[in-house]
């Protein structure tokens, strides 16, 4: 059912076969939503380009895909909860093959995603005002854009650990899946305002 699917392999053991092919799955998300959000929003071009063409329509996106940012790296760094979790520590908690310094990288992966955690309750949850910032400053209220990286780089590391004690390949978390992404929306939004000044030109 699933033999096509990123991260899955008949090679890993079956107790956590579907396990990590969903993690891996997510953290292919991350890393692809992650370009999508700095593409649009983390140059002050892009933004004033976006507010002057539908600063409304962006504002919506930017706040959505934001908030799906914090609610993904939630979940991947949530305890495992009786191995009942869909997270890396889970996935960890199940393998057998785990050694004392890919724990220490889970205990290193967690703590740098506390500060997201919190996020996630008091900035997502409860949609606390006082912790909105343009994202062109910082992406995620309070945390840096080296920060962030280093959560999603460490995400897909720990997953490929895992992995490849059981393949003799590497997933390739980074690499850019979109067709038709931010790139292409903003060469179109830009020639929108280009024709847009052409048009008014001729009037």
């Amino acid at each position: 059912m699933y033999k096509e699917s990123f991260g899955y392999d008949l090679n890993v053991p079956e107790n956590i076969r579907e396990l990590l092919m969903w993690l891996c799955q997510d953290v292919a998300s991350l890393y692809d939503k992650w370009d999508f959000y700095l593409e649009l929003f983390s140059t002050k071009e892009n933004t004033e380009l976006l507010s002057e063409l539908a600063v409304s329509s962006f504002q919506i996106i930017e706040e959505s895909i934001r908030n799906d940012l914090i609610m993904m790296i939630g979940r991947l760094s949530d305890p495992s909860n009786g191995k009942r979790n869909l997270s890396i520590e889970t996935l960890i908690q199940n393998c057998d093959k785990i050694e004392s310094s890919e724990i220490e990288l889970l205990k290193e992966f967690k703590e740098k995603c506390r500060p997201v955690r919190k996020l996630r309750h008091k900035f997502v949850a409860h949609n606390d005002l006082k912790s909105r910032i343009k994202p062109k400053d910082n992406p995620l209220p309070g945390i840096g854009l080296d920060q962030v990286k280093k959560i999603i780089h460490d995400a897909g590391t720990l997953l490929n650990l895992v992995y490849q004690k059981y393949v003799n390949a590497e997933l390739g978390f980074d690499i850019p899946i979109q067709i038709g992404g931010a790139k292409d929306l903003l060469y179109w939004l830009k020639k929108a305002k280009e024709n847009q000044k052409k048009d008014v030109s001729e009037i």
